[in-house]
């Protein structure tokens, strides 16, 4: 199994970071379309991507303002089983967030290669939308090729 690891900083507080990967409000305000669910170990979320599909993650982990584990099942074969970890500090008057996802098919290069550009796309509209209210939520990022 394979996995990628991303890191952004943004001038904001551990809070707002936390809520801005946690909530499914916040979520649709810079990665997915729609978002639903209770935040809250075992729960599931749901992230809908309009016109594509639905992705259902587990609440893993929940460690507030600092760590957020979700496990994805049910879903797209490429993200099935694998695992998002969330994880926040802040130093220099900065949050940061490294960003895990892991277990991912080592034989679907395709997969960990569209995970690994897609993230830094997503993990920027998120830094946009902490600190300048607008992040660029599906289907209005950036693509990464016709059809994406």
């Amino acid at each position: 199994m394979e996995r990628t690891i991303h890191f952004i900083g943004a001038k904001c507080t551990k809070e707002d970071m936390f809520k801005a990967i946690s909530k499914p409000s916040e979520l649709n305000k810079w990665w997915a379309t729609k978002s639903e669910g209770i935040v809250a170990l075992g729960e599931t979320l749901y992230l809908t991507f309009e016109n594509l599909t639905t992705l259902k993650f587990r609440y893993d982990e929940i460690i507030p303002n600092e760590k957020l584990v979700l496990t994805c099942f049910d879903s797209f074969k490429s993200w099935d089983k694998t695992q998002l970890i969330f994880e926040i500090t802040e130093k220099d008057d900065q949050v940061f967030l490294t960003q895990t996802h892991q277990n991912i098919d080592a034989q679907d290069l395709e997969s960990l290669t569209y995970f690994s550009s897609k993230w830094t796309i997503y993990l920027l509209s998120l830094k946009q939308y902490l600190e300048a209210g607008v992040g660029t939520p599906y289907p209005n990022e950036i693509k990464l090729y016709h059809g994406d």
